[in-house]
């Protein structure tokens, strides 16, 4: 059920970002370039976006970049989120970021990154999970995610595929995590639109775009 509900989401999101690479497409009247950060190739079988003449995958492990895709218009770049000196502002069509901003580090980080991703993209669509949403999504534990690291990674230990690792294995997986509030996210994108995903009454995720 819960994976039914998951693709489910995923399919109205990704008609959406479709709906919306689209309309830029018509704006420029040409076809566009997008940089993806935190990219990753197969991802983008899934969207089979229309309208592309170039996707940049940004990302700082190049094994992530190595994955295997049908898709031929990939450029793949190691860099770092927070730092986009490389491109120039408003050098990009779309700035594309999905789950990724979570997991730059603190909130230095995190400021960092969306301030760099508006920064180059004339237009963007950056969406991370929900802090508000009781089941955490990369342990799929619920609740995980509200108490303090400590908590968090002794937490772990009673998931099976999580008892064989040590404190300090287990304190990292919790620390490189850092789900935002809808308050704080909006604060990282002031003046762009806001579409939460939700779970019944839950939100879910939150996607900033402009």
């Amino acid at each position: 059920m819960i994976d039914l509900t998951v693709n489910a989401f995923r399919k109205r999101r990704r008609a959406i970002f479709r709906k919306k690479i689209g309309e830029i497409h018509q704006s420029f009247g040409r076809d566009i370039v997008i940089l993806d950060i935190g990219g990753r190739p197969d991802y983008w079988e899934n969207i089979d976006p229309p309208n592309v003449d170039k996707i940049i995958l940004l990302n700082i492990g190049p094994m992530e970049l190595a994955r295997d895709s049908r898709l031929s218009a990939f450029e793949a770049v190691v860099g770092d989120a927070c730092d986009l000196s490389s491109f120039h502002d408003g050098s990009i069509d779309l700035v594309h970021s999905n789950s990724f901003i979570e997991h730059v580090g603190g909130w230095t980080n995190i400021r960092r990154m969306a301030r760099e991703a508006r920064r180059v993209g004339r237009h963007g669509w950056v969406q991370t999970p929900a802090w508000e949403c009781p089941l955490e999504p990369h342990f799929g534990v619920p609740a995980i995610h509200w108490f303090a690291w400590p908590t968090q990674a002794r937490l772990l230990s009673a998931i099976g595929r999580f008892r064989e690792c040590s404190i300090a294995e287990r304190r990292g997986l919790v620390e490189e995590i850092n789900l935002l509030t809808k308050r704080e996210f909006i604060s990282l994108f002031p003046g762009t639109s806001l579409f939460v995903e939700r779970l019944g009454w839950m939100p879910k995720s939150y996607t900033a775009w402009w």
